[in-house]
């Protein structure tokens, strides 16, 4: 459960601890007090989206950190369990959420103080907190959202995944049969295409770093008479005629001289060595030359040939690749598209094979899947009517109505053969469409929720599925955001007693502006807003018995006279008995 929200510089707040404890707690306030800041600081430590404007005014930085106690052998957080250990991380009984928002936009995530993405504390917010908010009304009246209801309900979610799965391998079978289909129409003159192409590039016998050395014997081969010239140059200045003349023999001289002076005086012994290395080098280097020229040869027709061969290479690089590498990954695949083309019928007829095993799977999965919900519907029909008859609608009656997808309805849904020449629409949930009527009256019809006008049916209608799904949710804490609009009176009471028996088997926070509501609270929490004249602040504090009186009587709107006192004591009453 949530047991402590840490705010700093967020919107209104400056530094707020709230301290939340088990069953009911409830916020109240007067209206603009800054009840919602709460609600959306809470959604941002909960990794939804958020934007610098919600930092308080001239901060830098807002950090909002939450704290929860968890019973680690509650089923509530086996997903939780899961998730952890697919990241590596360990869970403890102490679960620190924290995020902050700086100015420039950045955020900063952390679970037990250690960093992590956004989206991972996304997905760890889902599986500790169930929010509520006004808007959930509207998601309600979308029917999109009913089959979810329904198989968290029914407990199918395994065979909601399964079918998911199957409806995606199925939709890529069929997307590449089509695409070979589309092929058909195209694949003789694919086949010469292919055909021409292989054989080209398979003809050439590209061999790897070949244009790299063809380049560099082209240029040998047009300074043929610099290179023999220069190299007969080299080896005549180093060798003179019959070896006299030349820079070795007058170094050699040099060498004998130096020879004659060192055993005259030791200390040339180094430039000796000097002499000795320069008469190495000079052999070396006419060594090489002589080498070099040894093999220098003018080949007759060679250039012209080396000039063809770059001239092709030029070519197929212009067609296939801006490198030899290119043209060679180009001639792979071109190979494969071939032999797929020459293969056509057999891999069609074993796509076709596999398609229709996969719409047979995935019929009969939607086909079970579709009995289930039917089943499942029935039971969740009657409880959502005993639901909302608890809550003051006596005459209600509740039908989830499970048909068949409408082709007309949902013309972009895709098409499944089955049974056999059978067109049936499905998508990634099966092929089942699922609304949710109501009739409020008696005498009534059944009107879907879209045609139900009144607010606060609607309120309890979302708050009958809640108490419902409570039941097998996997989420410990539950949070209400004013979900009694619309309803007063009586059924205000009948509404604090519902969301009080939920607060039984999950810890339920709940934003009110129903004194019948905060009176049930085992936790109340009050927000005000001040100001001192320069900055506006919110201020949030846990009340005890006396002031819950005086806060439940100013919520009954006759201000905390003897007599609104009376009232709200009458009010808390059941809750101290």
């Amino acid at each position: 459960m949530l047991s402590e929200l840490r705010i700093n510089n967020f919107v209104l707040i400056e530094s707020e601890e709230i301290k939340y404890g088990e069953g009911l707690n409830v916020i109240t306030g007067e209206t603009g007090a800054g009840k919602s800041i709460i609600l959306d600081a809470l959604n941002m430590v909960l990794g939804e989206r958020a934007s610098s404007d919600l930092i308080r005014q001239g901060k830098d930085q807002a950090t909002v950190e939450a704290v929860f106690d968890l019973d680690l052998g509650s089923p509530c957080y086996r997903g939780l369990e899961t998730l952890f250990e697919e990241s590596g991380l360990e869970l403890e009984e102490t679960l620190i959420l924290k995020r902050t928002l700086n100015s420039n936009g950045k955020n900063r995530c952390f679970v037990n103080n250690s960093s992590t993405t956004l989206k991972a504390l996304n997905q760890i917010g889902n599986l500790v907190v169930d929010i509520h908010g006004q808007h959930d009304h509207q998601t309600l009246l979308e029917p999109k959202t009913y089959l979810r209801i329904l198989d968290a309900f029914g407990g199918l979610e395994k065979e909601r995944e399964d079918i998911r799965q199957t409806y995606e391998a199925w939709n890529e079978v069929q997307k590449q049969y089509q695409d070979l289909i589309d092929q058909e129409r195209e694949k003789n003159r694919l086949l010469d295409q292919l055909k021409f192409q292989v054989e080209e590039i398979e003809k050439a016998d590209l061999k790897g770093g070949e244009e790299e050395e063809l380049s560099n014997e082209r240029r040998r081969l047009r300074n043929f008479e610099t290179l023999n010239q220069n190299c007969s140059s080299i080896l005549g200045s180093l060798e003179g005629e019959a070896g006299e003349g030349g820079a070795l023999s007058l170094v050699g001289k040099i060498q004998g001289w130096l020879e004659a002076l060192t055993e005259a005086d030791p200390q040339f012994v180094e430039t000796r060595g000097l002499a000795d290395s320069v008469v190495y080098s000079l052999e070396e280097i006419a060594k090489s030359v002589r080498d070099y020229h040894s093999n220098l040869e003018e080949t007759p027709g060679r250039l012209e040939e080396i000039e063809g061969r770059l001239s092709l290479i030029k070519d197929l690089k212009k067609k296939y690749g801006n490198t030899l590498e290119d043209v060679q990954c180009f001639f792979e695949e071109s190979k494969q598209s071939l032999e797929r083309l020459e293969n056509y019928e057999e891999e069609k007829t074993a796509f076709e094979a596999k398609f229709k095993d996969l719409s047979r799977k995935l019929g009969k999965m939607a086909t079970d899947l579709s009995r289930k919900r039917r089943k499942v519907a029935k039971q969740l029909s009657g409880e959502i009517t005993l639901e909302l008859r608890q809550l003051g609608m006596d005459a209600a009656r509740f039908e989830a109505e499970v048909s068949v997808m409408d082709l007309t309805a949902n013309p972009n849904a895709h098409r499944i053969e089955y049974p056999e020449d059978d067109q049936s629409p499905i998508t990634s949930q099966g092929w089942d469409n699922l609304q949710f009527k109501i009739s409020a009256n008696p005498g009534e019809p059944l009107k879907t929720l879209k045609q139900v006008a009144s607010g606060g049916e609607i309120s309890r209608t979302m708050l009958a599925i809640k108490a419902i799904l409570a039941r097998v949710d996997a989420v410990d804490t539950m949070i209400f955001d004013e979900i009694d609009t619309g309803i007063g009176g009586k059924t205000a009471h009948v509404v604090g007693g519902k969301i009080k028996n939920l607060s039984k088997e999950r810890q339920v926070i709940c934003i009110t502006h129903l004194p019948p509501i905060a009176s049930k609270a085992d936790h109340h929490i009050l927000i005000e807003k001040g100001t001192d004249g320069e900055t506006t602040s919110v201020k949030v504090m846990v009340l005890d018995t006396d002031k819950r009186r005086e806060e439940l009587a100013r919520m009954l709107g006759t201000g905390t006279t003897e007599e609104s006192l009376k009232l709200a004591e009458e009010l808390l009453q059941p809750v101290t008995q």
